[in-house]
C-alpha cells in the first residue's frame, strides 16, 4: 500500500514541484506550515526527543531517525499522518502546503532515485541511492541541505 501511495504522491509532487506558484524562498524545514512536517509537531515532545542523522554513503544517502521509546507511538502516528496527506494528494487535493525539504524529497522520488525504508525498534532507516552520477549529485545536495536545515532549526530553538 505504501508503495502505491508513494507512487501516486510522486506524480502529484511533480506537478507541485514545477508549479510557478511555488515560492523558492521557503524554509528548508517548516514544521508549522508544511502539511507533511507538521505531523511531527502534533506532539510537542516528539521533535525535541528525535534524532535525524544524514550520512553520505558511496551510492547515496542513509537517513537514520531515532526516537525515545516512550514517544514511539507519537512517531508512528506522525508517519501515519504523513501517509494520509500523501493519499489526499493522490486523490487530487491541490492545496497541500510543502516546505522545500518535502518538495525536494518528492522530486527525488520522481527522478528515479531508489528509496528503501527499513523500520527499526528505535525509529527507522531510509536509504536513498542511485548509480547515475547526476542523481547521486542531487542526493548529496539534498543531504547537505538537510544538515544545514538542521543547524538552522537548532538556532531557532
Amino acid at each position: 500500500m505504501k508503495a502505491i501511495v508513494s507512487g501516486a504522491l510522486a506524480i502529484v509532487v511533480f506537478v507541485l514541484v514545477f508549479s510557478p506558484a511555488m515560492a523558492q524562498d521557503k524554509p528548508w524545514f517548516d514544521v508549522k506550515n508544511c502539511d507533511f512536517c507538521k505531523q511531527f509537531g502534533k506532539d510537542p515532545e516528539l521533535l525535541k526527543n528525535m534524532i535525524w542523522e544524514y550520512h553520505d554513503i558511496s551510492n547515496g544517502l542513509m537517513i537514520i531517525t531515532a526516537v525515545k521509546p516512550e514517544l514511539k507511538a507519537s512517531y508512528l502516528a506522525a508517519q501515519e499522518g504523513m501517509e494520509k496527506v500523501a493519499q489526499e494528494m493522490a486523490q487530487g487535493k491541490q492545496d497541500v502546503k510543502m516546505c522545500e525539504h518535502c518538495r525536494t524529497y518528492g522530486a527525488l522520488m520522481m527522478s528515479g532515485v531508489k528509496f528503501e525504508h527499513v523500520p527499526a525498534g528505535v525509529g527507522d532507516i531510509m536509504l536513498m541511492t542511485s548509480e547515475k552520477p547526476e542523481l547521486l549529485a542531487q542526493i548529496k545536495d539534498f543531504a547537505a541541505r538537510c544538515r544545514e536545515g538542521q543547524r538552522e532549526l537548532g538556532k531557532k530553538e
